[in-house]
C-alpha cells in the first residue's frame, strides 16, 4: 500500500483489533461477487495489502501458492503466522520492490484508498507487469469517508478503468456492493469490484 507514515501508525496502533475485524467476514464472503472468476486449479497467487493474512491463508488452504505483502509490521507477522507456506514481505505500492516473476491471480483489496492519485498509474503499471498472460486482477475501490487514523483519498472509478484500458486489461466483471463490516455500513461505505484480465499481448 502506498500509504503515508501517519496511515501506517494508524495501522499499527489498532492491528489487533483491525485483526479481528477483519476476520470477522470470511474470504469466502468478501469474495462471493467474483469468486466464480477465480481460477480452479492451484496457480500463484499475489495478495497486496494482506492485511490479516485471512485471504493469503485462504487461497493457500486452496493449494495455491501464495505471495503476500503488507507495510505494516503487525500484519506481516501475522500473516506468517497464519499461512507460513506462504512468501510474505514487508513492501507497499507502488513499488513493490521485493516482488518477482508472474501471477495468474492478483488480489488488491481495500489498498487503493490508501494509493496517492499521482502513485495509482505507476501502481496499476506496476501490476500488469507482474501477471501472467491470461492472469486476473481484482481490484477493489471504496467510497466513503475513512477512520480518522487511517484516512483515505477518494477513487474515480472511471479514471481507473480508463487506466487499465490503457495497459491493454480487459474488464471482466464491475461489481458495486455495500460494505459487509458492521462499522463501514454505519458510515455508508460501499465498494466497486473490478475484475481485469490480461490479453497474451498486453
Amino acid at each position: 500500500m502506498s500509504i503515508g507514515v501517519e496511515v501506517e501508525r494508524g495501522y499499527a496502533a489498532q492491528a489487533p483489533a483491525l485483526i479481528a475485524q477483519y476476520d470477522a467476514v470470511p474470504s469466502d464472503a468478501i469474495y462471493a461477487g467474483v469468486k466464480d472468476l477465480f481460477p480452479a486449479a492451484p496457480v500463484r497467487v499475489l495478495d497486496v495489502g494482506s492485511g490479516s493474512g485471512r485471504d493469503t491463508e485462504w487461497f493457500a488452504a486452496l493449494g495455491h501458492d501464495v505471495t503476500a505483502v503488507d507495510p505494516v509490521a503487525a500484519f506481516v507477522t501475522e500473516t506468517m503466522r497464519r499461512a507460513p507456506a506462504a512468501t510474505i514481505s514487508r513492501d507497499r505500492l507502488p513499488e513493490l520492490r521485493t516482488v518477482r516473476g508472474r501471477y495468474d491471480l492478483i488480489l488488491v483489496n481495500a489498498v487503493w484508498q490508501h494509493v496517492a492519485p499521482g502513485d495509482r498509474p505507476a501502481a496499476l503499471a506496476r501490476l500488469t507487469g507482474l501477471l501472467a498472460a491470461g492472469g486476473r486482477m481484482v481490484l477493489s475501490l471504496r467510497h466513503g469517508r475513512g477512520h480518522p487514523e487511517r484516512p483515505v483519498v477518494g477513487i474515480d472509478t472511471e479514471a481507473t478503468l480508463a487506466q487499465a484500458d490503457a495497459l491493454g486489461l480487459t474488464l471482466l466483471r464491475r461489481k458495486e456492493k455495500q460494505s459487509l463490516q458492521q462499522g463501514n455500513r454505519a458510515a455508508d461505505v460501499t465498494w466497486t469490484w473490478l475484475v481485469f484480465e490480461r490479453g497474451a499481448a498486453a
